[in-house]
């Protein structure tokens, strides 16, 4: 029999918690790797297709002044996103800074360009929530709302283009997803928006339903419901809404026309504005990531977006795919190591009843 402190666990069950943990990491190992092979085999065939030597004659040939705005453009947008986040934080934890905004942002960001999943996001929720010492639920509710508004951002940009363009009917399957992710940020903002007008109401229905739930659960539920509400208090500012709403146009027409910059570096095809439309159709194909990094299906969803707008041949495209692609991975990383080894450098200290004591 093993004599334990009250809360300490055997050897076996550390040792049981060890392999189970040790498990799943090779599992998530294995689906990535998966993935990444996917990836590849896409890109791959892509190029094999589109003849590999006009692919690389074209990469060689491509303008570095196009390439350097093109990567600029990275930067800016981190900048501008950060921005944003800075302000809708603001609205519950006043001296939300940006500078913590800025590296957890980078941060983020810089795992998104490299993992599938855009696992950065759960980064940036729990990074935030430590350095600001928020509640995961008033954190990721300020991360949902960035969403919320990134996508009526797209969708405004996009539908102002179409009109000035002329040419709303290429990528019809873009603009139907477009229009179902617009549809649900919509409903999702206006739910948000009636839950903070309503907060009694709304505490009220989340203690109904934390009454059905465990006991050991209930507290921890209504907690999280009461963080949730905090996270969206900018919904209860009309000034900093319409800030943050004409702060997104801004934060996407930066990375769209580093797009444009990349694909100039290559080619003259396309009028600005029906490149510019082009290029915020295919920013929506990557709202969601499936391969590690983007691998292989950046580069063909660029060229077949691209492509049904005129652009082409296929091998100059896919030679813009490939150097924004790689020049935006490249970029982020870099503005993402700046954020790591600034929090490195201005680590919070933890609450004092966290803190270890001193030994005499």
């Amino acid at each position: 029999m093993e004599n334990l402190p009250a809360g300490n666990l055997s050897r076996h069950a550390h040792g049981g918690a060890t392999r189970r943990e040790a498990e799943l990491n090779r599992r998530r190992l294995i689906q990535a790797a998966v993935l990444l092979i996917i990836g590849l085999l896409i890109l791959y065939g892509l190029i094999r297709t589109v003849h590999p030597g006009e692919v690389a004659a074209a990469i060689r040939g491509a303008t570095p002044g196009w390439v350097a705005l093109g990567m600029l453009s990275s930067v800016g947008f981190i900048a501008l996103r950060s921005w944003r986040w800075q302000i809708i934080l603001a609205a519950s934890v006043a001296d939300a800074p940006l500078t913590d905004a800025a590296a957890v942002t980078a941060i983020g960001f810089a795992v998104n360009s490299v993992s599938p999943f855009k696992l950065g996001e759960l980064l940036r929720i729990g990074a935030i929530a430590q350095r600001l010492r928020i509640g995961v639920g008033e954190a990721s509710a300020t991360v949902v709302l960035e969403r919320i508004l990134d996508v009526l951002a797209l969708l405004v940009l996009a539908v102002g283009a179409a009109l000035v363009s002329g040419q709303s009917s290429n990528g019809a399957r873009v603009w139907g997803g477009l229009a179902a992710l617009a549809s649900v940020s919509v409903a999702a903002g206006i739910v948000a928006y009636v839950m903070v007008l309503n907060r009694e109401r709304t505490m009220s229905i989340a203690a109904h339903l934390a009454a059905r739930l465990p006991t050991r659960l209930r507290t921890p539920a209504l907690n999280a419901a009461d963080s949730i509400l905090r996270g969206l208090a900018l919904l209860r500012s009309p000034g900093r809404f319409i800030a943050t709403g004409l702060l997104s146009l801004a934060v996407w027409i930066v990375p769209i026309l580093g797009l444009a910059a990349y694909f100039r570096s290559v080619s003259g095809e396309l009028g600005p504005v029906t490149l510019f439309l082009a290029v915020t159709l295919f920013v929506i194909t990557q709202a969601i990531s499936v391969t590690p990094a983007s691998v292989g299906t950046y580069e063909g969803l660029f060229v077949l977006v691209l492509g049904a707008f005129g652009a082409g041949p296929a091998s100059v495209l896919t030679a813009a795919a490939v150097i924004a692609h790689v020049g935006g991975i490249v970029t982020l990383l870099l503005v993402g190591a700046v954020g790591a080894l600034w929090l490195r450098l201005n680590r919070k200290p933890l609450p004092v009843g966290l803190q270890r004591s001193v030994p005499s």
